[in-house]
């Protein structure tokens, strides 16, 4: 965990130590601490530079700050802002948080006014930097990371029984919500301040699209330009690195980052894998050092913990991340991804229509048909990341089938409002994501990057972002954008294979489309072959086969077994007993697959085991 963390007394003159907070860090990181009368301030950090912590002249203000601002001697209107916690201490005493309007970065600040007694936190465009904040006794206790902030002891372990159900259906928490009761999640774009007035909540920046004002090959122009852009900000310090697979979006980065700039990095399960492959292949044309990263499928149980806590008890995207970033973050600085680009560009999430032949699902470039004013129901009953609805129908304790998933619904009607009510609402599924970035069970493995280096995302980058505010779902839908954009920026990588598919990266989507499904009818007809795997817990892709691993792997079936006999205590009264007991023999006997709600499971046991959860309130 790289982030924030303090505590602040109930009167200005109580000394209060966040030493117990820090004290829950892992060893490595560079931590900063600020110890006084009404509030203790804290950082995490992989380094210190000297820009993270500051202390005004009359000593009354404290400020602390993490990640980067590109433009911030655009935006902060003093002749020499100096560093983050500086331009914190000025924005607090100037009261200009709405300058952060127009901020290019990632970050997250807290100021504390001993004057006052205030306390100012303060969350990105994204909330890429989670703020969370618990309150009690008079006091209150923030951190980025949720198991840094119980390291107060004073806030009962207890998990909120409201927000299980977000968990297990859709794999994340949405709104304010957090898996533990009490802790509360701040939104993006916000200024959060707690004085003796009370709490308020002020919104400097809100998700917002716009009229597209471009035609589709002038908008894949602007965006090549905006990735160019983008790619030599965050290219800017010495030893960074890409993680690089053979899809679209990390190519992207790398066709758009300055030559020579980059090293890449490829995770694989073994090292004939065909998606490896394409990646070396695609570092060597712009002439980038490669690396392979290689992590057999059942070394993932060994982190699965630390992958848990650095996600803040999210279901992980992948564990395999946390196994191998650790190598990339003894060379790197900095760590590139194309994190992002699918969900936003590519609009990977907008509700698709698909294509089902003999039982295989095949999305197609196009929009389905949603209601004129659909509501948080309709966009939960259409999620399709988390385990099937019908298994998902079978773990939910009797007494919670009603609310189970009206509660959800209703939680998603509030949260997705401005959008769900717009003239584009196809724009809220979207905005299911990106209203709190950090929340979205994808995000985890940002989370595990920011763990061991700097992260940073082009997809997030400003004036990239802004190209995506002013595209339609529909083009977002079917990518054919983003698939002109790769050809402005290298007609070599627009012509390479892309893994997910095995055909030219630029292929128009419904050329790509039917080559897909006429390959699916040759393999079926024994036609043609897929590839050859190591055994069935490998992958042809960067990840392993999650199914196969939990029924074959013997440590993750003893875990598996382990759990089951710990149920009671997992259940906290909302999830059914004999329900995910039946799933988990049934997954481990080869009779189902349940392989999302077995990781959830993992997740869930690890995070009860790890954050020390005991009952729920």
């Amino acid at each position: 965990m790289i982030g924030l963390f303090g505590l602040i007394g109930a009167r200005p003159d109580e000394p209060v130590s966040s030493a117990p907070m820090a004290a829950t860090l892992a060893p490595g990181y560079a931590v900063a601490r600020h110890d006084g009368a009404g509030a203790s301030f804290g950082r995490a950090a992989h380094q210190h530079d000297g820009t993270g912590l500051a202390v005004s002249r009359d000593g009354q203000r404290i400020a602390v700050a993490i990640g980067e601002i590109f433009n911030l001697a655009e935006i902060a209107e003093t002749p020499s802002p100096g560093n983050l916690a500086e331009f914190a201490l000025h924005l607090a005493q100037a009261r200009k948080w709405h300058a952060l309007a127009r901020a290019n970065g990632l970050f997250s600040f807290a100021v504390y006014d001993r004057t006052t007694h205030r306390l100012t936190l303060v969350t990105d465009h994204h909330a890429s930097f989670p703020l969370h904040v618990w309150q009690g006794g008079g006091t209150i206790a923030f951190a980025g990371q949720i198991f840094t902030l119980l390291g107060h002891a004073a806030i009962p372990r207890k998990a909120d029984a409201a927000v299980l159900p977000q968990l297990f259906t859709t794999q994340r928490t949405f709104g304010s919500g957090t898996p533990v009761a009490g802790v509360e999640a701040l939104p993006a774009g916000c200024v959060w301040e707690a004085d003796a007035q009370g709490v308020r909540t002020e919104r400097y920046w809100r998700l917002a699209w716009r009229r597209r004002d471009f035609d589709l090959e002038d908008g894949a122009r602007l965006l090549a330009e905006a990735l160019r852009r983008a790619g030599t900000r965050q290219t800017s310090d010495t030893n960074v690195g890409l993680l690089l697979s053979g899809g679209l979006d990390s190519r992207l980065v790398l066709a758009a980052a300055p030559h020579g700039t980059l090293s890449c990095w490829t995770t694989a399960s073994y090292p004939d894998n065909p998606e490896l492959a394409i990646a070396r292949a695609t570092a060597s044309m712009f002439g980038a050092e490669h690396h392979q990263l290689i992590v057999e499928p059942a070394g993932t149980l060994a982190v699965l913990d630390q992958t848990v806590i650095d996600a803040n008890g999210l279901y992980p995207a992948s564990t395999a991340m946390s196994a191998f970033l650790p190598d990339v973050g003894r060379v790197c600085h900095t760590i590139l991804t194309g994190h992002g680009l699918d969900f936003t560009l590519r609009g990977y999430y907008l509700p698709a229509r698909f294509a089902e032949i003999a039982g295989s699902r095949t999305r197609l470039p196009a929009l389905r048909p949603i209601p004129a004013r659909p509501t948080g129901a309709d966009i939960l009953n259409s999620l399709r990341q988390g385990p099937p609805r019908a298994t998902v129908a079978r773990i939910v304790a009797p007494s919670w089938r009603t609310h189970w998933w009206a509660g959800q619904a209703e939680t998603l009607q509030e949260v997705l409002a401005p959008w769900l009510d717009s003239d584009e609402p196809y724009n809220a599924w979207d905005a299911f994501i990106l209203h709190a970035l950090s929340k979205h069970y994808a995000f985890t493995g940002m989370m595990a990057t920011r763990a061991v280096g700097n992260l940073r995302m082009p997809s997030f980058d400003a004036e990239v972002f802004d190209v995506y505010l002013r595209m339609p779902p529909a083009w977002r839908c079917n990518g054919k954008m983003v698939k002109h954009a790769i050809r402005h920026l290298s007609t070599d990588a627009a012509r390479m294979t892309y893994a997910n598919t095995g055909f030219r990266t630029d292929l128009d989507p419904w050329l790509e489309v039917s080559a897909l499904l006429g390959r699916a009818a040759l393999r079926r007809l024994g036609l043609a072959r897929r590839p050859v795997l190591v055994d069935r817990t490998h992958s042809a892709g960067s990840w392993h086969d999650a199914a196969a691993l939990y029924r074959e792997d013997p440590g993750h079936r003893r875990r598996f077994q382990e759990i089951r006999q710990r149920l009671d205590a997992l259940s906290f009264g909302v999830l059914d007993i004999d329900g995910l007991a039946a799933c988990i023999d049934e997954h481990l006997d080869g009779r189902a697959s349940h392989a999302k709600l077995m990781r959830q499971l993992l997740t869930h046991d690890s995070w009860v085991r790890n954050f020390r959860i005991a009952g729920s309130a």
